[in-house]
């Protein structure tokens, strides 16, 4: 009983079939072995086949992809100037967190505008208090103003002080101007007994 065909292992999947012509003696090598999918053929050893497309075609695709991708950037920008505005108060209102990407507004959303009666209310708070700085101002210039007095009349005293204090040391180091007379000595007397 002689089989001329083995049958295969798995029906469904060949994983690896192999070229019987690239496993002789000698010259089979790693890099001869072609491992096949289902459904593909080997091709005989012409080394300029393969399976990539063309030049041109892949030339093709390419700019296929670049001018897809530049109407989609030029779609997304025409949208983004024409529903700019609503656009960012979506993402502002949706994902606060990514608020700081965009861009800051320069017109006031009509949602914040204000009446003159609320401005005057949130104002109101403001006024006091730059009025209490203006009186503290004021009364700190007048604090200035009396030191500078104080510090004049110190310096009117101590100029007063400093003249009377030269008089005086004129007048104790000069030599008195008569003589003084000193009385003679008196004699000792003896003791009486």
């Amino acid at each position: 009983m002689r089989y001329t065909q083995s049958p295969p292992l798995n029906d469904q999947y060949h994983e690896h079939d192999v070229d019987a012509s690239d496993l002789d003696g000698e010259r089979a090598s790693s890099d001869r072995v072609r491992w096949l999918r289902p459904g593909t053929t080997h091709r005989s050893g012409d080394p300029f086949t393969s399976d990539r497309p063309s030049i041109p075609r892949r030339v093709f695709r390419a700019l296929a992809r670049f001018f897809f991708a530049a109407l989609i950037g030029v779609g997304a920008t025409l949208a983004w100037q024409s529903y700019g505005d609503e656009a960012e108060e979506m993402v502002r209102a949706r994902a606060p967190s990514l608020g700081w990407l965009l861009p800051l507004s320069t017109t006031n959303p009509p949602a914040l505008a204000v009446t003159s009666a609320e401005m005057q209310e949130q104002l109101k708070p403001m006024a006091i208090d730059l009025a209490i700085v203006r009186r503290s101002i004021e009364q700190f210039a007048a604090n200035i103003d009396q030191l500078a007095r104080k510090q004049e009349e110190m310096a009117r005293n101590v100029a007063t002080l400093q003249a009377a204090e030269q008089q005086l040391s004129q007048k104790v180091s000069l030599p008195p101007s008569r003589p003084v007379h000193v009385p003679p000595p008196k004699p000792p007397q003896p003791p009486e007994q």
